[in-house]
């Protein structure tokens, strides 16, 4: 979903260059009655005060609801490619201690207008928009839109939002802002808490005869074999391989791809590095007679295993070598 949001009227919250603390939002049930039931913002601007909050992000999401989108090092990694870019962090903290991040970036223009606007850090590269919360949806939603109200942009323009996030963002802002919920591609998931077998087992027979037997063919007639690695001279090679496979699949049907373009390409080798140092890659490619022929890459982020791109050689396409890798994931 994209939520669209344009101000009405707003306060400045970045006086004579300082970041001073939004004023306190208090949790349903009328005034609170200690002070860990009190959620207090506050927004930091710059990349500098954005340092700061590595270890306090990092706690944070190990116990958040968030994707790999939210997390520190996608957004660090982000920042570090687009050195123009505002970072500007909202905190709602419960007795001191965060309680929730909303990562934006501020930018002074949009398509050639002098419009502030606001998005989520790393827009157009993430799958998914959000914020890390340990809080309940409507507690955080409610501190995160008091906020909102206090800081200076034209356009608060969210992307890639969960329905029921955008619905209820926009339902909390509504009093302060002219808002717009719009439709944009959804993203599909499949429970797996039972176990991949039984998941396989509930899909037609008829693709579970076809993908077996491709399997099946893959082994006998060739020397097919997985490959994978997290160190970096290894990973470099994989990473490489893996972006030939996706333009190869694209440009076959006239299309760009993602990398046809050094930015991204750059941007997604840093950031399958520090994700191969924290456990959270997930990189494989499809060998056939020692020449990778399709490449999966994607995530794990907490109980979530997150496919994000891939390809494969045009050419061994009849072998469906792209799902026979993921059968064999």
């Amino acid at each position: 979903m994209w939520l669209s949001l344009v101000e009405r009227s707003v306060r400045d919250a970045e006086a004579a260059g300082s970041n001073p603390a939004i004023p306190t939002a208090i949790a349903p049930g009328g005034e609170a009655r200690e002070q860990r039931r009190i959620l207090e913002a506050k927004v930091l601007i710059g990349r500098e005060k954005f340092k700061t909050l590595e270890s306090d992000w990092r706690r944070l999401d190990a116990r958040a609801t968030a994707s790999i989108f939210q997390s520190w090092d996608w957004c660090d990694c982000w920042l570090d490619h687009n050195p123009r870019a505002k970072p500007l962090v909202i905190i709602i903290e419960r007795g001191g201690a965060p309680a929730a991040i909303m990562p934006l970036a501020l930018s002074a223009s949009w398509l050639g207008l002098p419009v502030r606007r606001l998005t989520f850090m790393a827009t157009g590269i993430s799958d998914y928009g959000g914020w890390l919360r340990a809080e309940p949806e409507a507690d955080s939603v409610r501190a995160i839109a008091n906020a909102c109200g206090d800081l200076k942009f034209d356009l608060l323009d969210l992307h890639q939002l969960t329905e029921s996030d955008a619905r209820a963002v926009a339902t909390a802002l509504s009093e302060t802002f002219e808002t717009e919920v719009l439709d944009q591609e959804p993203t599909f998931s499949v429970d797996l808490r039972d176990s991949w077998e039984n998941y396989l087992a509930g899909l037609s027979k008829k693709y579970r005869k076809n993908t077996i037997y491709a399997d099946r063919r893959l082994r006998r007639d060739f020397d097919f074999s997985l490959l994978s690695g997290a160190d970096d001279d290894r990973l470099s090679g994989l990473m490489e391989s893996f972006f030939r496979l996706h333009q190869q699949r694209w440009t076959s049907r006239k299309m760009p791809g993602m990398f046809l373009g050094r930015s991204n390409r750059s941007f997604h080798l840093d950031m399958a590095r520090r994700l191969a140092r924290t456990g959270h890659l997930v990189l494989s490619l499809a060998s056939v007679d020692g020449e990778p022929v399709a490449a999966f890459y994607g995530f794990r982020h907490g109980r979530t295993h997150s496919y994000y791109l891939g390809g494969f050689d045009p050419a061994w396409s009849k072998y469906s070598v792209s799902t026979v890798l993921i059968y064999n994931l």
